[in-house]
């Protein structure tokens, strides 16, 4: 009795056993996410020289007559990842003698009635004291020194295509010029009348600085 209740106790093992079915394995799958593209690096750098340009005003109306500064000497430009890094601490030096109206009787009298009046006026200098913006459009603060006498001004700027241009607006009175730009008005008096019959020499002048920022981008 006790050896068929053994067999009876096994084979009951073995059915529950082949109705059990094969024991499965929990498996998983790793899922690949997409790698993240590394954000691209630009360093930017000065590469050439730079151009100004300055736009004074006459007649009532206030119209603008343009000219250049043909020497300019711009040093200590950086090389980084922002415009910042190109600008901070820069220097210009302009020689006012290579100012060109494209009027061959006005600049003589732009270079020794105006400049020349001046203390040390063969020399317009300036340093780019603060930068702040992005590396499209932003916002400056520079020092020029001019007549004896050296102030803060504010200025723009913008990059586009590696064009780089700084934009201006400034008053000769600031450095006390006044007197200088008085004789100018008096000695070119004809060509500053207009409409009105009134010879007016504005002392707001816009400059412009222009020259190229490269960007190396990998």
């Amino acid at each position: 009795m006790e050896a068929k209740n053994i067999f009876g106790a096994l084979a009951l093992a073995a059915l529950l056993a082949s109705c059990g079915g094969e024991v499965k394995q929990e498996t998983t799958t790793e899922v690949e996410l997409p790698k993240e593209e590394a954000a691209e690096v630009c360093m930017y750098s000065f590469q050439d020289s730079a151009e100004v340009m300055w736009i004074a005003y006459k007649y009532t109306e206030k119209t603008g007559v343009k000219g250049v500064f043909e020497d300019v000497s711009v040093t200590n430009t950086g090389t980084g990842a922002s415009i910042s890094d190109v600008l901070m601490y820069a220097t210009i030096q302009i020689n006012t003698a290579s100012s060109n109206s494209g009027d061959p009787t006005r600049d003589p009298k732009i270079k020794d009635t105006f400049f020349g009046a001046l203390i040390d006026g063969q020399t317009i200098a300036g340093e780019i004291t603060s930068v702040t913006g992005d590396n499209s459009f932003g916002h400056l603060e520079a020092i020029i020194s001019m007549n004896g006498q050296t102030h803060p001004v504010l200025g723009e700027y913008s990059l586009k295509n590696s064009a780089f241009e700084l934009k201006f607006e400034l008053s000769v009175d600031t450095w006390s010029a006044s007197d200088a730009l008085n004789a100018l008005n008096e000695v070119c008096e004809d060509l500053h009348k207009g409409a009105d019959g009134k010879s007016i020499l504005w002392p707001d002048v816009t400059v412009y600085v222009n020259t190229v920022i490269e960007a190396d981008c990998k």
